[in-house]
């Protein structure tokens, strides 16, 4: 019998926005995974469409699901017979979580943590921590989910990337994002000359660090200074008749690179 966690009582409110939680059903192996997926609700991108990325970076070899997240990673995990997508670890308050017999069934090998929905984290963060106390230096941790129509849903996790609790990945509905620490590279190469590349900041800063790019029809030198630096930019003509790839490098400063599920992600 799992014991239902309360974080504080519906009378008494505490806060806590430390980004840090010790989980007491979850146990942290001692050996770090090189790769931690994880699913969180809301909408995701059909597992099709992430063919081309799984098949790019290494399985996953630490799998968590928070709430109804669950569901989608019950749909990833029929579509990816190759790789190994059942849960370790189950956590959240499961008050959106339909299906509940996945819950049953996934729980008899995951560890499994429950949540009073009254709490100072969402489903989502504390995933997030969880993987952040079982990532190594070299781990990639991958976020599957939370788009959607709900703008603050969206924005609590796009505001993660500040956070020293930040995924390596997020695959949303329609786009990967991808955080480009400061002073790293990252390579992109879409398979259609019109794919959008765009270049976020993150909300720690409206201005802080630049980029320096090679490759796309508009180059860092014609980037914002301040806010969204580039949005809606593409591949310049010449690199994509050559399959050369964009090259995007972070300076003082980290960067979120968007970009369409055809792009190859070097």
């Amino acid at each position: 019998m799992v014991s239902f966690k309360k974080l504080f009582s519906s009378k008494k409110s505490v806060t806590n926005y430390s980004l840090n939680y010790d989980f007491e059903s979850i146990k942290i192996p001692s050996k770090k995974p090189s790769c931690i997926a994880v699913f969180t609700g809301g909408n995701a991108p059909e597992p099709k469409m992430c063919s081309k990325f799984f098949s790019d970076c290494l399985p996953p070899d630490y799998v968590i699901g928070a709430d109804s997240g669950i569901e989608t990673l019950g749909i990833f995990k029929k579509y990816f017979r190759k790789m190994d997508f059942t849960p370790d670890a189950i956590l959240g308050d499961m008050d959106s979580l339909k299906n509940k017999r996945l819950l049953k069934e996934f729980s008899k090998k995951a560890a499994l943590e429950k949540f009073n929905p009254y709490k100072d984290f969402t489903d989502t963060e504390l995933a997030l921590i969880l993987a952040s106390k079982l990532r190594g230096k070299a781990s990639t941790v991958i976020l599957t989910g939370g788009s959607g129509a709900r703008v603050d849903h969206f924005m609590g996790i796009f505001d993660l990337f500040s956070s020293p609790i930040a995924p390596d990945f997020w695959l949303t509905e329609k786009q990967i994002l991808v955080l480009l620490r400061k002073d790293k590279t990252i390579k992109l190469l879409p398979e259609h000359a019109d794919s959008p590349i765009s270049v976020l900041r993150t909300t720690e800063s409206n201005t802080k660090g630049y980029l320096i790019t090679n490759g796309l029809e508009w180059e860092s030198d014609k980037f914002r200074k301040a806010g969204l630096p580039s949005i809606s930019n593409v591949i310049s003509q010449e690199n994509f008749r050559s399959k050369i790839p964009v090259e995007i490098t972070a300076k003082d400063g980290d960067f979120i690179v968007a970009c369409d599920y055809d792009c190859v992600i070097v």
